[in-house]
């Protein structure tokens, strides 16, 4: 079989092209012109002989119809054709400027006129744009909408946004520096959840072996045209679940034709941030330059072409921090200005006076039991060391604005300096060899760098990317068409990507020691990664944040070729995908470790602390309720992707098509090259058991063991049959009726924990003893976090098992079901006075879709009854059998011993037990101006429920929903999805107003004034969008024992706010309406609030431009673009932690989610 001995190189791959003996691949950037040729009465007319003209390169095909009067030209690049018919006793037919859009199945119905062949008819009009052949709902993003359009960064995914359907998350809207690159293929399509869509680049995927990710973003000058398809494909597509994104490069063809350019935008004529009016911080810098070029054309005339392209991009911008800092006093141990929201002061208690410890007194039946501290003061003299070295490095900035006069939040603002560098070329070579045989090839590299804002001063960063980054994206693409005949038709493409990632953190080589760490924990840390330590608060906004680090290396085999063959009615297609993806990883997102502190030490009471206490008091302390050091090493993953596919166009009569197909996936399962991965069975005996004298049950099993026979994660999957069916009817010549539906298969890395790197014996966790009650008393501190050391990670040492115990666990259950994505749709498509309208319905159905990162070593919800007795400490029966956690120590909670996986203190699972409803009202309409403009309108109104979010909500810039609450219970999760738009319209237009020479308006204006008056256009894109359902959590989490929280809606009350978005910045919503549920119960709010949303989108992008013809062949462009016209403010996720403590900020806002008014001019010289 073909993966017998899969290649690892390239040349290898080209080597297999041996077995094209056989039919292959599927997805294609190839339209097609289709027609049936009649005669004056309607009749068939067989054996017509039909010329088809590329009119750029000159490529001549012929065909003849069949016997029912059929003719097809399949696999044609996007371009523009003329069609001509000839047949004795007719006269001759000819039709030109037939545009072939990406993926597009043109039909030209030709119905002859009696005469000589010397005599012609010639049509002239364009071909409406309906859509009369297939089933699926799609947009096309044209040319001049590829290059006209204004765009931010001129990122041209960003485009996809414009197609009804299709809702943006998190920053995929951004320009491609100063964030994560990956962010720009952050896009819900059709109801999928993100990332799990398919981009493509003439013919093959740019999606990685990483969770599915778009790892490369074409510039505007190297596409000529994309597709966005949102429902019901056929079967030639596969390995996604949402829409599929189709990109065609631009060509050269007989006419050299090129450009340069150079955007430039500073701060000058920028607006400033809200939030930086408004604490001071003033507008932030910006300085961009984006510029480059491209040419193309013949290197031998009808034959050979080749277009190339490149394009720099230089940005350098402010990004508004505002936080909260300790102040001077704080950072002394005075703690006497500590206020909560009413002006009381917030008291500090002192751990050692903890009652029942040590010499102090017996803990009273109620009230609190520790002492606070004289006047509110920490004596410098119980400072922990390390604490002294961390505030005085200084981990945290000094404050620079007043805040809230009352509490001091936010009493930091201060602009950081971010941005990056990005340098793309793309080279494309096209050859006809003969009538017959035509190949062509391509070549990307994409190099990005980005810099991180040192708003601290001290090399941490808030924000994403969170690290200086550098990504390398490299494609490499050969394709062969071959015509057997004009009715079979082969084509083939072999391709090559390698991306190439670095995260390098600020204090990457720190010496820990310095810091006043011991050996113990310093020595065991990764000696050429170690960074400093991450010291996170539960006041999250005096987490500095230590920055992290990645190494990345994947790449991307791929075999792609399909075959076609025109039988009659029929035009049979026929293929395979084939692919090997292979991922080399190495990432820890905190090198140095993390101390987790609250105000737990630090109030009344530990184990319920209520509005006492403080978070940086128990850092003073060194008392962190818990802490993680992450041991690991590289790891190797790959998988080997089938699909094979079968798909009948059938032109039942020239007025239905239907489209059969059905597709077999081999999704391939996630394996590492030294067998370093493995899977869980939860039905398993663990061998502790055996020592402790009673069954336990759950236990990870390595692969390729003879418990785990498999390589890889779970077993192969043979079953996974896709049906895909369409239906298209005419309805005269002006109307259209469609219907599809289909099954797709989710990609087997959009869960990306489940690769080797996300396994516990790869990546493990060594769990501090902070506490073993609930913050009551201490183990260890933070001076000595680890005084035995810490554990490398396992990998396939023998005694792996007995390593795992006591840990929080990340890894996939060995036998899974297969999560897919129903879809379907219906359509209706008229032409209406050149507006081609349609109004659809589509819907979708996830199946088993992966929950991300489930805990389901959760206590059983009928123990809670128990109430505090769960928190009893009893004898520990893992006691010297674990060497890490709280299950090391004689004793434990019993609410430990009562969980699913007692033996583990936790076991997050990419379980694919969720679920997913989508459906739709999509309207669209589109006008095409014959100068070349077009107007495109797309409205969606839809509801998307679900009980299972994004994998890469890392990605969503925190607007997913709150975490599951119940695990025991996941029915109770379904709700609103976090991404849910409601209502979505987006206007865009590319349109030369019509003055001067030859235009409707001063027509007979000459010289000079025809000059000055003539070649302006405007080009613009307007978003209205309602905001998304808001996602709550509770804290302090009084339940615990692995459960999350969300608080309780007290009965009756309106949580909704009337009034202007201003004036809810410190209240977006009633905040009064929810409650912290007590101890050992769940709230009742649902998974996001239907009631309240973020702030939605009401955003004008505008361009004005003034093409002036130099020559007969070169034209100077200037453009005008400016982004949010209006400067109208989207502010961002309101703070949607309900909490008992003292200084909350729920319900505050204190960012803003879009960027305030920016202005960009441009030249471009055409040639």
């Amino acid at each position: 079989m073909f993966w017998g001995g899969f290649p690892h190189k390239l040349s290898t791959l080209i080597a297999s092209m041996a077995l094209l003996a056989a039919p292959l691949f599927s997805q294609t950037f190839y339209g097609s012109i289709v027609g049936t040729v009649t005669d004056p009465n309607s009749g068939v007319i067989p054996a017509v002989t039909v010329t088809l003209t590329n009119n750029g390169t000159g490529t001549v095909q012929m065909t003849t119809t069949n016997s029912v009067g059929n003719y097809a030209f399949v696999n044609l690049p996007p371009g523009s054709y003329k069609i001509e018919v000839t047949q004795p006793g007719f006269q001759r037919y000819t039709q030109d400027n037939i545009t072939v859009a990406v993926e597009a199945t043109v039909r030209i119905d030709v119905r002859m006129a009696v005469g000589e062949v010397t005599q012609t008819v010639e049509v002239t009009s364009g071909v409406l744009a309906l859509q009369t052949e297939t089933a699926n709902l799609s947009q096309v993003v044209a040319g001049r909408s590829v290059q006209d359009l204004p765009l931010n960064g001129r990122n041209v995914l960003n485009l996809v946004a414009l197609v009804p359907g299709v809702v943006p998350q998190g920053s995929s809207m951004a320009p491609l520096t100063g964030q994560n690159v990956f962010a720009a293929g952050n896009y819900q399509i059709g109801g999928g959840m993100a990332n799990q869509s398919t981009s493509l680049f003439d013919g093959v995927p740019m999606n990685i072996f990483y969770g599915n990710l778009t790892a490369l973003v074409p510039t505007q000058d190297a596409v000529s045209e994309f597709r966005v398809e949102t429902n019901s494909n056929t079967a030639e597509y596969g390995r996604y679940t949402g829409g599929v994104v189709n990109m065609a490069s631009k060509a050269g063809t007989n006419q050299f034709h090129g450009s340069l350019y150079e955007f430039l935008r500073n701060k000058s004529l920028n607006a400033a941030d809200f939030f930086a009016n408004r604490t001071g911080a003033g507008k932030g810098a910006f300085v961009q330059n984006q510029y480059g070029g491209s040419v193309g054309g013949p290197i031998v005339k009808d034959k050979t072409f080749f277009f190339s392209s490149y394009e720099g991009y230089r940005q350098r911008f402010g990004r508004l921090f505002t936080t909260t800092v300790p102040t001077a006093n704080q950072l002394a141990g005075d703690f006497s200005d500590l206020r909560d929201a009413s002006g009381a002061v917030v008291p500090i208690y002192d751990p050692a006076t903890q009652c029942g410890t040590g010499d102090n007194g017996a803990c009273p039946a109620s009230g609190p039991q520790r002492q606070p501290f004289p006047n509110n003061m920490i004596p410098v003299s119980r400072f922990d060391p390390v604490a002294k070295k961390f505030a005085a490095f200084p981990y945290w900035a000094k404050p620079n604005t007043t805040g809230n006069p009352i509490t001091h939040q936010f009493n930091f603002a201060k602009q950081g300096s971010t941005g990056g560098d990005n340098d793309q070329f793309n080279l494309r070579a096209d050859h006809t060899i003969s009538a017959k045989n035509r190949i062509f090839g391509r070549y990307t590299r994409w190099e990005s760098k980005n810099i991180s804002p040192d708003v601290y001063g001290n090399g941490l960063v808030s924000g994403d990317p969170i690290s200086p980054e550098y990504f390398l994206t490299q494609q490499a693409l050969f394709g062969d068409t071959y015509l057997f005949s004009p009715t079979t038709i082969l084509d083939v493409r072999l391709s090559y990507m390698r991306w190439y990632n670095d995260r390098t953190p600020g204090t990457l080589g720190i010496d820990l020691k310095s810091m006043g760490f011991p050996a113990s924990f310093v020595d065991g840390l990764p000696k050429d990664r170690v960074t400093l330590t991450r010291m996170a608060l539960t006041n999250a906004t005096y987490d500095a944040i230590s920055t992290g680090s990645i190494s990345a290396r994947t790449n991307n085999y791929i075999i792609a070729a399909n075959l076609t063959k025109i039988a009659g009615r029929h035009t049979w297609k026929f293929g395979a995908d084939l692919r090997q993806l292979d991922d080399s990883y190495w990432q820890n997102n905190n090198p140095g470790g993390t101390m987790n502190f609250s105000n737990r030490f630090t109030a009344a009471n530990g184990a319920s602390p209520g509005a006492t206490g403080d978070s940086f008091a128990s850092f003073l302390l060194g008392r962190p309720d818990s802490g993680l050091a992450e041991t690991l090493n590289w790891t190797a993953n790959f998988t080997r992707y089938q699909g094979y596919f079968v798909n009948d166009t059938w032109q039942v009569s020239p007025k239905l098509t239907l489209t059969l197909g059905l597709r077999w996936e081999i999704p391939g399962i996630q394996m590492e090259k030294r067998d370093r991965i493995g899977g869980v069975d939860p039905s398993a005996p663990n061998p502790v058991g055996d020592k402790i004298g009673r069954q336990v049950l759950g236990d990870y099993v390595l692969a390729n063991t003879p418990r785990h026979p498999e390589r890889g994660v779970r077993p192969e999957n043979y079953r996974l049959f896709a049906p895909r069916f369409g239906a298209a009817y005419r309805l005269g010549s002006k109307t259209v009726v469609r219907a599809g539906a289909g099954i797709f298969y989710i990609p087997t890395d959009t869960p990306f924990w489940e690769a080797a790197i996300g396994h516990p014996i790869n990546l493990f966790g060594n769990n501090m003893v902070a506490t073993v009650d609930n913050s009551v008393t201490s183990v260890n501190t933070l001076s000595n976090p680890f005084p035995d050391g810490l554990i490398p990670s396992p990998q396939r040492d023998p005694s792996y098992s007995s390593l795992l115990l006591g840990l929080s666990l990340r890894a996939p259950f060995r036998e899974d079901a297969f999560g897919y994505v129903g879809q379907w749709n219906f359509a209706l498509q008229r032409e209406v006075r050149g507006f081609a309208l349609e109004a659809a319905y589509a819907a979708s159905r996830g199946v088993h879709l992966a929950l991300n990162e489930l805990n389901e070593d959760v206590i059983d919800s009928k123990f809670l009854s128990l109430g505090t007795a769960l928190r009893d400490q009893v004898p520990n029966p893992f006691f010297g059998y674990v060497r890490s956690g709280v299950l090391s120590q004689r004793t434990v909670q019993r609410g430990q011993l009562l969980l699913r996986f007692p033996q583990y203190t936790g076991f997050r699972t990419t379980a694919k037990a969720g679920n997913s409803t989508y459906h739709s009202l999509q309207l669209k309409a589109e006008k095409r101006f014959s100068s070349g403009g077009r107007l495109l309108a797309a409205y969606t109104f839809s509801k998307l429920i679900s009980d299972v979010e994004s994998n890469t909500n890392w990605l969503d810039g925190g607007q997913s929903a709150a975490t599951y609450q119940d695990q025991n219970n996941l029915r109770a999760e379904r709700s609103l999805a976090s991404w849910d738009s409601r209502q979505r319209l987006v206007v865009s237009y590319v349109y030369d107003l019509p003055f001067g020479k030859s235009q409707m308006l001063l027509q007979n204006v000459k010289g000079v004034a025809d000059k000055l008056i003539s070649g302006w256009g405007i080009n613009g894109i307007s978003t209205f969008q309602l905001g998304f359902p808001i996602g709550m959590t509770a804290t302090p989490n009084l339940t615990g024992f692995n459960t999350n929280l969300r608080p309780n809606v007290v009965p009756g009350c309106n949580a909704v706010l009337d009034g202007p978005a201003q004036s809810r910045l410190d209240g977006w919503w009633n905040t009064s309406c929810y409650t912290v549920p007590a101890a050992f119960t769940y709230g009742n709010v649902s998974r996001t609030d239907p009631g309240v949303r973020t702030h939605g989108i009401n955003n004008f992008d505008f361009a004005l431009f003034k093409n002036t013809h130099l020559t007969e062949t070169k034209s100077l462009e200037f453009r005008a673009e400016i982004f949010n016209l209006f400067n109208r403010v989207q502010f961002g996720r309101p703070d949607a932690t309900a909490t008992t403590a003292a200084k909350s900020t729920f319900g505050f806002v204190r960012s803003q989610a879009n960027n305030p008014r920016l202005v960009q001019f441009a030249l471009r010289l055409h040639f």
